[in-house]
C-alpha cells in the first residue's frame, strides 16, 4: 500500500517475470497464426525467446533509458537474430517477432489492470527498441559476412565440379568468415558408412593420424547421432579420453555440424579454435548456414564425381574392350538386331576377309566376303550367314566351316562361332560372331591327305605312262584346272605331252592346238631353265621371265586367253639326279589364284611322281633284264639237256661194260664220277627249266586225289639210303584223320624232296630228320624238321628268294630250290614257312588246301 492507503502498483518488469510462461505461450500462438507453416511445438521457435523476454524485463525495469542490462542478458537479442538468420528468417520477420512480443505484454498488462503508468510503458518501449536495434545490427553484420562466404562458396561451385576443390574452398571461406576458427575439416560418409576426411585447413603440423583421427571420427558419429550442431563437450561428455585426443592438436573449442540433405546424413563439418574457449553464436550460425547451403552442392559434386568416375570406368572399359578386341586372334563382328547394322568389327576381321565391314548397314551386306559350303561348293545365301541367323532368330552357331572368296581374289576357310546378346527381358538385341582363319591348317590337312592318297595311287602302278596319267588325274581338279606333263625325248619318245582336264573334249582341243605348235615356241628354253634350277616357279602373268619366250608367239598367247588361264605353276620332275620332264599346273574357270603354299604342295607331288616314274622306269628295266635272263636260262637249259642226256646214256653203257671187266676198277670210279656230275647237272637244268616255266606261267599242275601220308612215306623212302649212309635217323609220322588232297603228286614230292635233301645235307651223324603230316582246318600241313645247326635270324627273310644262298655249311647249289618250292606251293594255293633256332634245328612247313578240284 502507498502512503495514501491505496494498493501499491506493480512494476512492469516484475509483471513480465511473474507472467513469463503466459506471455511466452501467447506470443507463440500469435507468431503461429501469422506463419501457419511453423508449428507452435517447434523448439526452434522459442529457443532464444525466454532469454529475450528476460532481457526486456531487465531493460524495462531499469533506472531509465540506456540503463545497463545485466551482463548475462546483454547481447541476447543479437543472438536471437542470428538464430533466426540461420533458420532462414528475413530481417522483417525478426522485427515482427519483437512487435508481437510487445503487443502480448501490453495486452496481458492491461488485462491484469496494470494501469496507464506512463513511465512503465516508456521503459517497455525502450527495452523493445533496444532489443530490435541490437538484433538488427547483429543480423545485418552476420548477413553481410554470410553473403560474402556464400559468394565464395558459389564461386567455388561454379568454378569447379571437383568435390575436393569445392570442399577446400568451403573450409577456407569458413575460416575467413570467423577469426576464431583455426582448424576446419569435412568428413563424408562413404561405402559401408565409413567416415573419411575429405578436406582440411589449419592442420599445418601434419594430417590427422592414429588416435586423433579415430577420435575425430568418433566425434563426427556423435554429431550425426544428435542430428544437430553440437560442441565437443556436449557430444562426447561421456568420452573424455576421446575429447582429449582431439584436443591434443591444441584445440580448445571444437564444434560439429551434421551435413544433411533431404533428411539423409552425408557427413560432418568440424570447426576448431586454439584461442576461444567456445564458439560464439555468430560463429556457430556461420558454420551452420554455410554447411546447410553447401550440402546440396556437395551432393551434386558427389554425383558429378561418381558420374565422372563411372564415365572414366566406362571409357576405360571401352578402351580395354577395344584393346582386347584388337588383340584377339579371331576376327569379330557385332551386328545390331533391329537393322542388322555392323556395330563393331576389328582389324583381324579385315585381315581375314582382305576387306572391311565398316559401313555395312544391314544383313544383306554380310556377304562382303563371298561364302561357300565346303562340301557342296554351293554359295551362301544372305540369311545363311551365322551372324544373320543369330540376329534374326537367336541361333547359337558353333564351329561352322565356310569357304570364302576374299577381297584380293584368294580363297580361304574360316571357322565360325556366333551367339546372341540379350537384353534384361531376354530379347535378342545384337549378335556377336567370331571367326578364325583356318586356311593354312585346312590346306595343310588337305595337302597331307592329298599327298598320302597321291603316294598310294602313284605306287599302285609300275607303268611309266600309267604313272604320268595318274599324275594328271590326281592334280585335276584337286590342284589345277589343267595339268600338262611334258617329258624329255630321251625319256619317252612315243608321247611327250600328257594333257589332263575334267572335260575330255577340252583335252582333245588343247592337244590339237599343241600339236599345231609342236613344239610350242619357247618351250624347250622354258623347260631347260626350270630343269636347270630344279625348283618350281609360280607364274601369274606373261611378265614373268620364264613366260617371256612363250608370250612372243601369238598363237600361244591366244590359247592362254581362250582357256582363261589365271595362274600357272611349273614344276620340274627330277628323281635320283635324273630329269624326266616338267609339269605345268594351271587355274582357269575356278578363279583360283596360286600362292607359295600351293607351289610347295605341287613340288611335293612332283617329287613323288618323279620317284614313282623312276621306280616304274627301273622296274621296266629290271623286268626286261629278268625276261632276258629267263629266256637265256631256258634256252641254255633246253639246249644242254640233249648233249647231257647223251653223256648220261654213254656213261651208263660204259659202266655196264666196265662191270663186265672186274679188273678195270679205275675206269669204273671215273665213270661213276661222270654219272654223279651228269645227274647233278641234270637236276640243276631241271630246276632252271622249272623256274623259267613258273616265272613264265607255263607250268601245268596235274591235280588228282592223293593220300598225303603216302606222299610223305614215298619221300622218306627215297632218302633212306642217303640217311643211313650219313648215320641220320629219318622217319615219317602222320595224324589218323588226315584227309585226301587234290594235288600234283610229283610236284608235292618235289617240294618234300627239296626240303629233305637240304635237311640231310646239314644234319650231322646221330642227328634226326622227321617228316610229319597233319590236318589244320581246311589244309594239310607237311613239315620237315631237322636237328641241324639252325639258320641265323637275319637270313630267314631271304630264304625263299631266288639265287640266294646263305652262309651255312653244307648248302650248295643255285639257290633256286626253296624259291621253286615256294612257287609250287603257292600254285597249289598253299603257303610255306620256316622256324629255326641256331644250335637247335630247323622246321619247314607248307600247306596244301583240302578239297581243291582238278586243275
Amino acid at each position: 500500500m502507498d502512503q495514501l492507503g491505496r494498493p501499491k502498483e506493480e512494476r512492469l518488469s516484475d509483471f513480465i517475470r511473474r507472467h513469463h510462461d503466459a506471455i511466452l505461450e501467447a506470443w507463440k500462438q500469435r507468431v503461429f497464426a501469422r506463419s501457419p507453416v511453423r508449428s507452435p511445438s517447434d523448439p526452434a521457435l522459442t529457443d532464444h525467446v525466454p532469454g529475450v523476454l528476460a532481457y526486456v524485463a531487465e531493460a524495462a525495469g531499469g533506472a531509465g533509458a540506456g540503463a545497463e542490462v545485466d551482463r548475462k542478458l546483454r547481447g541476447i537479442p543479437g543472438e536471437h537474430a542470428l538464430n533466426r538468420l540461420a533458420q532462414g528468417y528475413d530481417l522483417a520477420g525478426v522485427v515482427k517477432e519483437y512487435a508481437a512480443l510487445r503487443a502480448v505484454i501490453l495486452e496481458l498488462w492491461g488485462r491484469e489492470g496494470g494501469g496507464d503508468a506512463g513511465g512503465e510503458l516508456i521503459g517497455l518501449n525502450g527495452a523493445i527498441d533496444d532489443a530490435i536495434a541490437d538484433a538488427v545490427t547483429r543480423y545485418q553484420a552476420a548477413r553481410v559476412r554470410l553473403l560474402q562466404a556464400l559468394d565464395v562458396i558459389s564461386t567455388a561451385a561454379l568454378g569447379s565440379s571437383d568435390l575436393g576443390t569445392f570442399l577446400l574452398a568451403l573450409i577456407r571461406a569458413t575460416r575467413e568468415a570467423s577469426a576464431a576458427v583455426d582448424v576446419a575439416m569435412i568428413l563424408l560418409l562413404g561405402d559401408g558408412d565409413a567416415l573419411d576426411v575429405h578436406a582440411t585447413a589449419g592442420l599445418d603440423d601434419g594430417p590427422l593420424l592414429g588416435p586423433p583421427l579415430d577420435a575425430t571420427r568418433e566425434f563426427a558419429r556423435a554429431v550425426l547421432a544428435l542430428r544437430g550442431p553440437a560442441s565437443l563437450d556436449a557430444a562426447l561428455g561421456a568420452l573424455p579420453v576421446t575429447a582429449r585426443a582431439i584436443r591434443s592438436r591444441g584445440l580448445r573449442a571444437v564444434h560439429g555440424v551434421p551435413l544433411i540433405h533431404e533428411g539423409r546424413a552425408i557427413g560432418v563439418a568440424i570447426l576448431g579454435s586454439r584461442s576461444a574457449e567456445e564458439f560464439s553464436e555468430e560463429d556457430v550460425l556461420m558454420l551452420r548456414t554455410m554447411t546447410s547451403r553447401a550440402t546440396a552442392i556437395i551432393v551434386q559434386a558427389q554425383l558429378v564425381a561418381k558420374e565422372r568416375a563411372s564415365r572414366h570406368q566406362a571409357d576405360d572399359a571401352r578402351a580395354l574392350l577395344s584393346t582386347v578386341i584388337e588383340q584377339m586372334p579371331a576376327g569379330l563382328i557385332i551386328g545390331e538386331r533391329q537393322t542388322g547394322r555392323v556395330l563393331l568389327t576389328n582389324r583381324q576381321a579385315t585381315e581375314i576377309f582382305r576387306q572391311s565391314f565398316d559401313g555395312v548397314q544391314g544383313i544383306e551386306g554380310y556377304d562382303v566376303g563371298r561364302g561357300f559350303h565346303p562340301r557342296s561348293g554351293k554359295a551362301y545365301e544372305t540369311w545363311e550367314w551365322p551372324l544373320a541367323r543369330t540376329v534374326t532368330t537367336g541361333e547359337i552357331v558353333n564351329d561352322e566351316e565356310i569357304d570364302v572368296l576374299r577381297g584380293d581374289g584368294t580363297w580361304g576357310r574360316i571357322l565360325v562361332r556366333s551367339a546372341p546378346v540379350r537384353d534384361p527381358d531376354g530379347r535378342v538385341s545384337a549378335g556377336v560372331v567370331t571367326f578364325f582363319d583356318i586356311t593354312e591348317r585346312t590346306r595343310a590337312e588337305q595337302a597331307q591327305r592329298f599327298l598320302a592318297a597321291a603316294s598310294a595311287s602313284l605306287s599302285d602302278s609300275l607303268d611309266f605312262q600309267g604313272t604320268l596319267d595318274r599324275l594328271g588325274r590326281l592334280a585335276v581338279p584337286e590342284l589345277a584346272d589343267w595339268c600338262v606333263v611334258h617329258t624329255l625325248p630321251e625319256v619317252e619318245a612315243a608321247r611327250r605331252v600328257t594333257v589332263t582336264h575334267a572335260n575330255p573334249e577340252e583335252v582333245l582341243r588343247v592337244r590339237a592346238a599343241l600339236r599345231a605348235m609342236d613344239p610350242p615356241p619357247g618351250l624347250p628354253a622354258v623347260m631347260e631353265q626350270v630343269l636347270g634350277g630344279e625348283r618350281p616357279e609360280l607364274i601369274r602373268d606373261f611378265s614373268h621371265p620364264l613366260a617371256a619366250p612363250l608370250a612372243e608367239h601369238a598363237a600361244f598367247r591366244a590359247l592362254v586367253r581362250e582357256l582363261g588361264i589365271t595362274s600357272v605353276m611349273l614344276i620340274p620332275v627330277v628323281a635320283r639326279g635324273r630329269a624326266f620332264g616338267c609339269i605345268a599346273l594351271a587355274t582357269a574357270a575356278s578363279g583360283r589364284v596360286y600362292d607359295e603354299a600351293d607351289l610347295a604342295v605341287a613340288h611335293d607331288l612332283a617329287q613323288r611322281a618323279a620317284l614313282a616314274a623312276d621306280n616304274a622306269r627301273l622296274y621296266e628295266a629290271a623286268q626286261r633284264a629278268i625276261e632276258l635272263r629267263d629266256n637265256v636260262l631256258a634256252t641254255v637249259s633246253h639246249d644242254l639237256r640233249n648233249p647231257l642226256s647223251a653223256i648220261i646214256t654213254a656213261a651208263a653203257v660204259m659202266t655196264k661194260r666196265a662191270a663186265a671187266r672186274p679188273g678195270e676198277r679205275g675206269d669204273t670210279k671215273a665213270l661213276e664220277a661222270i654219272q654223279r656230275s651228269a645227274h647233278r647237272m641234270d637236276r640243276l637244268i631241271h630246276d632252271l627249266l622249272d623256274f623259267a616255266s613258273l616265272r613264265a606261267g607255263r607250268l601245268e599242275l596235274r591235280r588228282q586225289p592223293q593220300d598225303p601220308r603216302e606222299i610223305a612215306r614215298e619221300a622218306v623212302e627215297t632218302f633212306e639210303a642217303q640217311a643211313q649212309e650219313k648215320g641220320v635217323r629219318l622217319g615219317a609220322t602222320s595224324d589218323d584223320d588226315v584227309p585226301v588232297v587234290v594235288c600234283d603228286r610229283d610236284r608235292v614230292l618235289q617240294v618234300l624232296s627239296n626240303l629233305l635233301s637240304n635237311a640231310l645235307k646239314v644234319t650231322a651223324a646221330q642227328g634226326s630228320v622227321a617228316v610229319r603230316c597233319e590236318r589244320r582246318e581246311e589244309h594239310v600241313v607237311f613239315s620237315v624238321a631237322d636237328t641241324g645247326p639252325g639258320i641265323p635270324e637275319d637270313e630267314l627273310p631271304y630264304l625263299f628268294e631266288r639265287f640266294w644262298r646263305g652262309q651255312r655249311n653244307g648248302y650248295k647249289g643255285t639257290g633256286l630250290g626253296l624259291a621253286i618250292a615256294r612257287e609250287l606251293v603257292v600254285a597249289h594255293g598253299g603257303t610255306i614257312s620256316v622256324d629255326s633256332a641256331v644250335g637247335v634245328g630247323t622246321t619247314f612247313r607248307f600247306t596244301i588246301p583240302v578239297g581243291r578240284g582238278e586243275g
